[in-house]
């Protein structure tokens, strides 16, 4: 039996109707494949995925969520082997289409991102305290291990494959080592979503929901802001960052002490980290795995590193990272890797 025919049943089980149509949903970065079932008066999204134990965190992690109030898919029915699921059906519309849309106002917009930060914190911290993370498939925490593993992913996926000019090893371990210490600084109790950005928050219609948080892990509140503010090619302003850190930061102080200079001090190293990992990403999947969408999102990634190094303290104690992304931003064959691909 196919991963379709297997999908349709568990739909025709819990509805008790049959599918009338069916049609494939383009994927994102994942192995998971995912299918939009409609039968006389439901539609439901169908998934396989092939990692059963993502598959758990996800379906787990959802049940929670809904439990403490937050805006998820509803999960209708999961085969005995866990390989296959249904859930709520969203809808195609995400916050990325709404960024693109020439009918979106700067206040619209504004709107929306001030509504999921709000969220956002509900999931770091009413969330975060009921999560069972042993479901977590790949680390438990973004701790030392998981920032060794995403600088090595930058550096073997984005500077070694990409990458074509100068490259000091020592110099750059060096830094790494300093990055470390500063990320491993922070309070690491909370809930991190881990890919927080545009392209998982579903709407409708005035009305936010949140996807693909089954990386999700224990760790700091920084990262998942700088995820949202940072996403490549949402091209935010400076100015709209600024406005939607301080919308997150009243809504922080409902649930915690908050000494916002303080804040701001163990912010920027997490957005570093968190370009690091997402070019590493651009690497293998664009160019490595040959999906140049992926590709396309290096450019803004590094005027996002340009404008860090110009604007703010990120880059302090890491001279020869500071170097090496300035040259980075200024190389015009990362510029056109798109066209290369």
């Amino acid at each position: 039996m196919n991963d379709l025919s297997i999908l349709a049943g568990l739909h025709r089980a819990y509805f008790g109707e049959e599918v009338e149509h069916t049609a494939q949903l383009k994927g994102d970065g994942s192995a998971r494949t995912l299918w939009r079932l409609q039968s006389r008066s439901v539609s439901a999204i169908g998934v396989h995925g092939p990692d059963r134990a993502e598959n758990r965190a996800f379906i787990g992690f959802s049940r929670t969520f809904l439990d403490c109030g937050l805006p998820v898919p509803e999960i209708y029915a999961v085969s005995e082997d866990e390989s296959h699921y249904l859930e709520e059906d969203l809808g195609d519309m995400t916050l990325y289409d709404v960024i693109r849309s020439d009918h979106t106002s700067t206040d619209d917009l504004l709107a929306y991102y001030r509504d999921a930060v709000r969220w956002l914190v509900r999931f770091q911290t009413e969330g975060g305290r009921e999560i069972d993370y042993s479901l977590c498939y790949q680390t438990r925490e973004f701790g030392e291990e998981a920032v060794r593993k995403d600088i090595a992913y930058f550096r073997t996926m984005f500077i070694e494959q990409l990458w074509q000019g100068p490259f000091d090893s020592r110099s750059f371990e060096r830094d790494m080592e300093t990055l470390l210490e500063r990320l491993l600084a922070a309070n690491r109790e909370y809930f991190l979503y881990r890919d927080f950005q545009s392209r998982n928050i579903m709407v409708q219609g005035s009305r936010l929901r949140f996807i693909d948080y089954q990386s999700g892990r224990k760790g700091a509140l920084y990262y998942d802001l700088a995820s949202l503010l940072y996403d490549a090619k949402a091209r935010l302003t400076p100015t709209f960052r600024e406005d939607i850190i301080a919308a997150y930061l009243t809504e922080l102080e409902r649930y915690l002490p908050v000494e916002r200079a303080w804040f701001m001090n163990e912010f920027y190293p997490y957005v570093l980290i968190r370009i690091m990992q997402a070019l590493g990403a651009y690497g293998n999947l664009g160019y490595r795995q040959r999906k140049p969408g992926f590709l396309s999102s290096i450019p803004p990634a590094m005027e996002n590193l340009a404008h860090l190094a110009q604007s703010t303290d990120a880059f302090d104690g890491l001279p020869y990272f500071l170097e090496l992304c300035t040259l980075l931003s200024q190389s015009q064959r990362l510029r056109t890797l798109d066209e290369l691909s």
